[in-house]
């Protein structure tokens, strides 16, 4: 993995726009100013890296380069606001690129999942319970949008509530994927059944830690899904219990491509 190079070549109109060689002179330039500095600094020729540049900015959307001339320091080249946001998408994507080729090294994720492979190796959260699943069902409600995720191993679709602009924006419809991220204090649970709860289900106690205060224990829904709750350190609980779970709708975190 440590001897992998990915090389990222990006091309507009079927011709070349950006590589490595490219941005490594645009690089050298926002920081020294000059071309002919930037074009020693990138080892090439002064006309090897005219030739560049002018490449560049016959199928640039918009001017990468800037020119001073004159004024208390000299004149001098500079890149545009556009140019500059351009190092950074360059930089974002090999970034990217090199997260996605690790999790090829990862069998348990799915690859033809884009939501779940991509939260994978560039979502990052506090939340223990993070869950895959598809969009069934949205209806309003109150002012607030309740939508149905049914995930893999359970027998109904957990309820999320959100406002309508959030739904909207993550752009939720039937059939769409999105990662539910639920915090492990909000997962409550009890040993009788709740009455008129929302997300309710029996499951079974894997394991018991002590964390200080308070209890973590690891709940099974049949083989899967596994949730993470805590409780307070006094409260009984042992392994192979039987508890019902329950999640207050508002306190489900969703996310989407």
């Amino acid at each position: 993995m440590d001897n992998t190079e990915i090389l990222l070549t990006i091309k507009l109109h079927q011709r070349l726009f950006v590589d490595p060689k490219r941005i490594r002179l645009l690089k050298e330039i926002a920081h020294c100013g000059s071309i002919n500095q930037a074009a020693k600094n990138a080892k090439v020729s002064y006309k090897s890296a005219w030739d560049h540049l002018e490449a560049m900015n016959a199928i640039s959307p918009k001017p990468l380069l800037e020119r001073n001339i004159g004024g208390k320091n000299g004149g001098g080249t500079q890149l545009t606001n556009y140019a500059r946001r351009l190092l950074q998408l360059y930089d974002l994507l090999e970034k990217t690129q090199e997260k996605a080729f690790q999790i090829l090294q990862d069998e348990s994720i799915p690859l033809n999942n884009p939501l779940s492979a991509t939260a994978r190796f560039s979502l990052q959260s506090s939340a223990r319970n993070q869950f895959f699943g598809k969009v069934t069902k949205l209806e309003l409600k109150n002012g607030h949008c309740m939508v149905s995720i049914q995930i893999e191993g359970l027998n109904r679709p957990l309820v999320a509530s959100i406002t309508e602009k959030s739904a909207v924006r993550l752009g939720l419809v039937p059939g769409k994927e999105v990662m539910l991220m639920i915090k492990a204090p909000w997962i409550k649970t009890q040993l009788e059944e709740p009455v008129d709860k929302e997300n309710q289900f029996l499951a079974e106690v894997r394991s018991v830690s002590d964390k200080g205060g308070e209890k973590e224990i690891i709940l099974s829904i049949g083989e899967n899904p596994e949730f993470c709750a805590t409780i307070e350190k006094t409260v009984d609980v042992a392994v192979n219990q039987k508890r019902w779970l329950y999640i207050d709708p508002e306190q489900i975190v969703l996310a989407s491509l």
